[in-house]
């Protein structure tokens, strides 16, 4: 190593990288006395005070002040005793605890008395990891032959072994550019929706000195550049890296995080974003990530078109609402390499930092800083949609934690809110819902947390082991005779449609070519009528409950509505993500629950400023709602009736009724009287 690349790498900030070729080439000098030497140590003083790292700084100065050289000594002098003035500072004036998102912690944060552990993971997820970077490549070039494929159809009626090297060779030369140009692209699209900051580690110093320890202690022992550190103005909690290779990965964190987080619990979010860099995960998801990106941006830009432009809005809109299914499918591509990359960076994160717990404690946090950008009818954070995949947690399965979370900071309730993770670590829905996420579910990822705190000894957070121990006191047989039940009534469309092409194909003889069709329908019909008829129980059993008991309920079903009854005061209301009705917030005692409503064909079609103005009468009024509770995506209540508690305001009367069953039954028979007419038509015309 030169002394000029130590300079250069003093000059573009990049101290970590400047320590490392100035250290490695004052240990090749011969000479200690030569002018080179001495001035490797002042750049050396310089690197470190800039990192934080005053002690090594003043063993440097330590040296030079015993140097004949009378201005060397006076420099030394003068460092010396700044230098020894930071290291007197008292640490509390450089990062302080945030006292509100502490208090919601139980137990006092327990770590290892040192880092650098070394932890035990079952090699199973190992292989797992390696079998999903294989997987999830293939998968995107295999994607990109069967377009070429399917563009060469157009061109040429034989498929060739010419168009097959050269569909080949095209998808070979593509990949290669889409992986080294991937985070250009990112760089480009996160530009569009926010504008990132480049920091320094002094910068981050100042927010939390521990994280740039990791971030040191990492890039020395791996020898490998410091990330690129970026910062974006943003209250919704996110921290994502990406990059090709090691030596220019970004590390992008934004200010709601810091807001959430203590010091350690933020060096273990970097410390995670620093696994995925050595386990090379990053790599690979970047190269998928670029033209999901673009999908995205591109979703975002007809959004704006559908709101700004004077005619053809539904064009607009069904254009913007294609490109985000198109986004939403996509993810899918990253699902099982992003599943495999967290459990891995997860261990990663514990054993540098020697402190599981604080990961353990800053994803329920990172929920509890996400509630209000992750509720029903309200606006999605970009920022938080746009990095599901790369980031550290999927925000579309936090609600139930960030209300859970909630809950233990208000303090309101006799109960334990810690026991929402229950339903994520035994429920078998919870395998459904983990398929459809780009992360593993909180409660999983504490799970293998907890048992990385038991190997060091250490006491979990939120009682966990206790909460483990739960497993034993459930009933497995109502779960999955429950489970199977659901199962039953979300597949019996599929069920259905299966059993009429049975039976189509075994009349085809008596019948006409329209056969399939019309009993398709026919099935599908009766199959939604079934599925209404399961879903939305009578109301015979209805129980007094509040939003805790429902959202720690480990019996919750996904699909079949459990009767309820909740008493609040309404918060407000918007339309859903597909405009098939309101969504509601109502605030219990305990926290906030989210309600599903959908009027009748005169107020939702021909007069719906009816059902506005009672919406309006209703809000901020205590309300008894009626309902059946569902533990999906989003902890919900598929309202049946909601009227105030008290006429307190005789002449603004006002109540609410749902029709879900109603609808359904509406829609199931449309589709059994088409099919039925198809099938009498055909049978006369053909």
């Amino acid at each position: 190593m030169s002394l000029k690349a130590g300079k250069e790498a003093l000059l573009r900030k990049h101290y970590t990288e400047a320590i490392a070729i100035l250290t490695e080439y004052s240990q090749d000098c011969d000479d200690p006395t030569s002018k080179d030497y001495v001035q490797s140590q002042i750049w050396l003083v310089s690197a470190y005070k800039k990192t934080g790292r005053a002690d090594k700084a003043i063993a440097i100065c330590e040296q030079l002040e015993t140097y004949t050289d009378p201005q060397l000594q006076k420099w030394a002098q003068k460092s010396l005793i700044t230098l020894r003035a930071i290291l007197a500072e008292p640490p509390d004036d450089r990062i302080k605890r945030n006292e509100d998102v502490a208090s919601v912690i139980k137990s006092n944060p327990r770590r290892y008395r040192k880092k650098n552990v070394t932890l035990a993971l079952p090699s199973r997820y190992t292989y797992f990891f390696i079998a999903a970077i294989l997987f999830t490549i293939l998968s995107i070039v295999g994607l990109q032959f069967l377009v070429g494929y399917g563009i060469s159809l157009i061109f040429t009626d034989t498929f060739t072994n010419t168009w097959l090297i050269a569909i080949s060779v095209v998808t070979f030369v593509i990949s290669i550019l889409v992986f080294f140009m991937s985070p250009w692209i990112i760089d480009i699209t996160q530009k569009q929706y926010h504008r990132i900051q480049w920091i320094t580690l002094a910068d981050l110093d100042e927010k939390s000195p521990e994280a740039v320890e990791i971030i040191e202690d990492f890039c020395e022992k791996y020898n490998i550049f410091v990330p690129r550190l970026g910062w974006i103005e943003d209250d919704a909690p996110v921290a994502f890296t990406y990059g090709v290779i090691s030596n220019s990965a970004r590390i992008i964190v934004s200010r709601g995080l810091f807001e959430c987080l203590d010091d350690d619990e933020i060096a273990a979010v970097y410390a995670y974003q620093l696994g995925r860099i050595r386990n090379k995960s990053f790599a690979v998801l970047t190269f998928i990530s670029a033209p999901v990106q673009i999908l995205y941006y591109l979703y975002v830009l007809l959004s704006r078109r559908s709101y700004r432009t004077k005619s053809a809005k539904q064009v607009w809109q069904i254009a913007a609402t294609l490109a985000n299914v198109l986004y939403s499918l996509s993810n899918y591509l990253l699902v099982w390499l992003s599943h495999a990359s967290t459990i891995v960076s997860d261990r990663f994160a514990s054993e540098v930092t020697g402190n599981p717990n604080a990961l353990a404690r800053a994803l329920p946090k990172m929920a509890r800083q996400m509630l209000p950008y992750n509720q029903p009818a309200m606006p999605t954070n970009r920022l938080l949609e746009s990095t599901r995949a790369i980031g550290i947690c999927d925000r579309q399965t936090m609600t139930a934690i960030g209300l859970a979370m909630e809950i233990a900071h208000v303090g309101q309730t006799d109960q334990d809110p810690y026991r929402v993770f229950l339903w994520e670590l035994f429920n078998p829905w919870r395998r459904w819902l983990e398929i459809h996420s780009t992360h593993p579910l909180i409660g999983k990822r504490l799970k293998f947390l907890s048992g990385y705190s038991k190997q060091l000894g250490l006491l979990t957070e939120y009682d966990f082991e206790e909460l483990l121990k739960e497993e034993k006191k459930l009933n497995k047989n109502r779960l999955y005779r429950n489970f199977w039940r659901d199962l039953l009534i979300q597949i019996s469309p599929f069920i259905g449609v299966a059993i009429a092409i049975i039976a189509s194909t075994l009349l085809h003889q008596l019948f006409n070519r329209w056969l399939p069709l019309s009993f398709s329908l026919i099935g599908l019909g009766l199959g939604f009528m079934f599925q209404g008829s399961l879903r939305y129980p009578d109301f015979r059993k209805v129980a007094d409950t509040d939003l805790v008991s429902l959202l720690t309920d480990p019996y919750a079903s996904y699909v079949q509505g459990a009767p309820v009854q909740i008493p609040g005061e309404l918060l407000g209301y918007g339309t859903d993500e597909f405009y098939i009705g309101y969504s509601l917030r109502l605030e219990d005692q305990g926290g906030l629950a989210f309600l599903n409503y959908i009027p009748n064909f005169r107020q939702w079609i021909i007069d719906p400023s009816s059902t506005i103005k009672n919406l309006e009468l209703l809000c901020d009024r205590s309300v008894l709602a009626s309902g059946w509770f569902r533990r999906g995506k989003f902890p919900i209540i598929d309202l049946s009736t909601l009227q105030p508690i008290m006429e307190d305001r005789p002449n603004q009367r006002a109540s609410l009724i749902s029709y879900h069953q109603f609808w359904n039954n509406i829609g199931s028979s449309i589709l059994v009287l088409l099919g039925l007419s198809i099938l009498l038509l055909t049978s006369r015309i053909f």
